[in-house]
């Protein structure tokens, strides 16, 4: 799994890194930043009102830098924190939004046999350790972390309380949380009347309406080279999820080794590159973007095939390209 949110290794976690409108030509066209949840978030509103923009997006930043409080495993006062830290001891009251995150992570764990699971927060430590060695973590460590990672061990009463099974078990919602507050960022920009926008959190976004009157156009990074696109998805009223091998890796004795985990095996998944969803909400699109890279090109293409409102691109270990019939008349590749 992803797990790739919520640290920065400097001081400025919780705080602005800048916000300033980037007028584009004459249409509008402004950009606001942020960091929050590890990341920039970039928030683009189509508009005539400077002002009333810059309103909004604060409104928008401070509802994703909430939920970060929230969920992300680096705040000691989190949901997240407080559930881990009684694992295998007691039930924890977690926040409805917190909740709800949990129980939609189990869906598409449920639905993925298990390729996407919030409870490989152990792995998740390990191998980050390892990056930062450039050396893969011995298998028997790897072996003995497994026997904390199920979802299935994730236990919910409707009061809004969880109990993770077993002590040493952790959860981490970097896979999802992300896309989750991308959506309440986007609605809450809709609800103050913002029509033409997109909201983008490190890669995983939301887009509304249209940009000068044709849709958005949103670029699938090349897995095996930097800074090139290989293609151009067109989007309005979606969210768009990319998880890829590129992101976070290094290599030992010849072998990529990066952070997308296989919660069955312990290991970074190696059945694709890189896996773009596009769905109606960035939580699910999030979500499901690891689930497919961990199942693989064949049963991830098939499990978006029986997932209504879902279109996926997966570019497998080979650098071949499978995509959903619905994407055939709204991609573009370039050469």
């Amino acid at each position: 799994m992803k797990g790739r949110f919520f640290r920065l290794p400097f001081p400025l976690f919780f705080f602005i890194l800048s916000i300033y409108p980037l007028p584009s030509h004459s249409s509008n066209l402004y950009k606001y930043h942020q960091i929050a949840m590890g990341t920039v978030i970039e928030i683009t509103l189509q508009t005539d009102d400077e002002e009333g923009a810059k309103k909004a997006t604060l409104q928008a930043f401070q509802e994703i830098k909430r939920i970060e409080q929230l969920m992300s495993p680096w705040i000691w006062t989190s949901d997240v924190s407080h559930l881990n830290r009684f694992a295998g001891k007691d039930w924890v009251k977690v926040s409805p939004e917190t909740f709800d995150v949990i129980q939609r992570s189990q869906k598409i764990s449920g639905l993925s046999e298990g390729a996407f699971d919030i409870t490989i927060a152990p792995l998740i430590q390990l191998w980050r350790k390892a990056r930062e060695k450039e050396v893969p973590p011995p298998f028997e460590e790897i072996k003995k972390i497994l026997g904390l990672v199920n979802f299935r061990d994730i236990f919910t009463r409707s009061d809004g309380e969880v109990f993770l099974k077993k002590r040493g078990m952790a959860i981490d919602l970097g896979g999802i949380a992300k896309g989750y507050a991308v959506d309440r960022a986007f609605e809450i920009l809709t609800s103050l009347g913002y029509k033409n926008l997109i909201v983008n959190a490190g890669g995983d976004l939301r887009a509304g309406g249209l940009k000068n009157s044709a849709p958005w156009s949103i670029g699938i990074q090349d897995p095996r080279s930097a800074g090139k696109v290989m293609a151009t998805i067109s989007v309005s009223n979606s969210a768009v999820a990319t998880s890829g091998d590129y992101e976070k890796f290094f290599f030992h004795q010849g072998k990529r080794y990066h952070h997308i985990l296989n919660p069955k095996t312990g290991f970074p998944a190696d059945a694709c590159r890189s896996v773009t969803i596009l769905s109606e909400d960035g939580m699910t699109a999030d979500g499901l973007a690891t689930a497919v890279f961990v199942l693989g090109a064949e049963k991830g293409y098939a499990l978006c095939q029986r997932l209504q409102g879902v279109e996926c691109f997966i570019v497998d270990r080979e650098g071949r390209a499978v995509m959903t019939s619905g994407l055939n008349e709204r991609i573009s590749f370039n050469p």
